[in-house]
């Protein structure tokens, strides 16, 4: 499952806007009051629609307080009718539905949604015949997620039915609370009977893991009750979930959230659950509370631990910018219009108006090879011996496919090279 095109009318700060994604990653930027979070909650409301066909769940509508408004100075007017037009791929196949509020008195349709809420529904039954189709994800994470107490502290997932992957996912509050009760729930019944459900626990386990750098595994501590993360097989280093930073809890909580979705929504795909399932997973302020560090590599953990999903972030950060290409990224200040990927931070840090942003590793690396290659170039104007020069000139190239990706720091060094050493 994943959303191709969205046409927004009179939802929030959009009169009449389209937007076309990519199919894995699309961060959101702009000044604030743009409208990132407002694109966030209209494709929330897309993508909910797949539950009018679950009657467990409840469907996101369009709230009251999203319809556009126009002020004319004497009076403010709400503006009909509201539009979430979308188009996307649902179980390889193209389809098109709307959801829309047509005046003050009415509610959402539903009835140009019909072939969305046929497919949840046919989903549906096919889980509750216990055969092994693959549920997509639908999922959504705000920026309280890491403080407010919502209602998904007591819903630890359940084994009772797949469906419960659903639970509150579109609700944007989530919590720490809720990741350590399912952990410590799995790891005492993990000890009690094994099996599948120790699959389950490994699964997470690896997708939480390989998202910190320098972390060989985590485990749920009964005797300290918390989620630990070790270095080492013998677990002699490690470190209490409690003691983290917000940034590093929030990332843990995150991946962890997705993953256990994952395992609940496809158990029949065991191990290999975060890799296979799609849908779609809504992120506002990717960077919230990370350091730069965590920031340069986020995006590229969440693309590799989960291939098949379609992420839409928000973020504010010059690291997360320039750590995507073109097509990933979606600019709502239009004056603003470069390729970010190809800039330094420090560009991109200027052009979105982030002041004494920390210099980048890659910057520092630039720094470094074209002092080490103008260094070079006055060691091979002074000598004369063939075989030194030729060395040289090798050294000199191997340096340039280091920066292959910066066509205009290449041709600088080039041109230099060409002057000093006449070539």
């Amino acid at each position: 499952m994943r959303i191709d095109k969205l046409h927004i009318k009179n939802f929030k700060c959009f009169a009449d806007n389209d937007f076309v994604f990519n199919k894995q990653f699309n961060a959101l930027i702009g000044d604030n009051g743009k409208g990132k979070t407002a694109i966030l909650d209209a494709i929330s409301v897309a993508a909910g629609s797949y539950f009018l066909g679950i009657d467990e769940r409840d469907a996101r509508g369009i709230y009251k307080n999203e319809i556009r408004r126009e002020n004319y100075g004497t009076s403010i007017e709400l503006q009909f009718p509201t539009i979430i037009d979308a188009t996307g791929i649902i179980d390889n196949k193209t389809i098109n539905w709307r959801r829309s509020v047509e005046n003050a008195k009415n509610s959402t349709t539903r009835k140009d949604a019909i072939e969305i809420m046929q497919f949840a529904k046919s989903n549906t039954k096919t889980v509750r015949s216990n055969k092994p189709t693959v549920l997509p994800l639908i999922s959504y994470y705000g920026t309280g997620r890491l403080w407010k107490e919502g209602r998904r502290a007591n819903a630890i997932f359940s084994l009772s039915s797949r469906l419960s992957g659903y639970k509150y996912c579109l609700e944007p509050n989530s919590n720490s609370k809720m990741l350590l009760d399912w952990f410590k729930t799995m790891e005492i019944s993990t000890l009690q009977k094994g099996g599948f459900e120790k699959g389950y626990l490994d699964t997470v386990k690896k997708a939480v893991s390989g998202c910190i750098e320098g972390w060989d595994g985590v485990f749920y501590d009964i005797r300290e009750d918390d989620l630990m993360g070790f270095k080492g097989k013998g677990k002699k280093d490690f470190l209490p979930f409690k003691l983290l930073s917000d940034g590093q809890r929030n990332v843990i909580g995150l991946i962890a959230d997705i993953a256990i979705r994952c395992v609940t929504l496809n158990p029949h795909l065991k191990e290999e659950a975060t890799r296979l399932t799609n849908g779609i997973v809504l992120i506002d302020e990717l960077d919230l509370h990370l350091h730069p560090n965590w920031q340069k590599r986020i995006v590229e953990d969440l693309k590799r631990t989960f291939p098949k999903i379609q992420f839409f972030v928000t973020t504010h950060s010059p690291f997360i910018v320039q750590s995507l290409k073109n097509d990933e990224l979606i600019n709502l200040d239009a004056e603003h219009d470069m390729e970010y990927y190809k800039h330094s931070i420090e560009e991109i840090a200027e052009t979105m108006g982030v002041e004494d942003v920390e210099r980048s590793q890659k910057f520092k690396e630039m720094t470094k090879a074209a002092e080490e290659y103008y260094n070079l170039i006055r060691i091979g104007k002074s000598t004369k011996k063939h075989k030194e020069v030729a060395f040289i000139k090798k050294q000199l190239d191997d340096l340039l496919i280091l920066f292959d990706d910066d066509p205009t720091y290449v041709a600088l060094l080039k041109a230099e090279r060409q002057s000093e050493l006449q070539e």
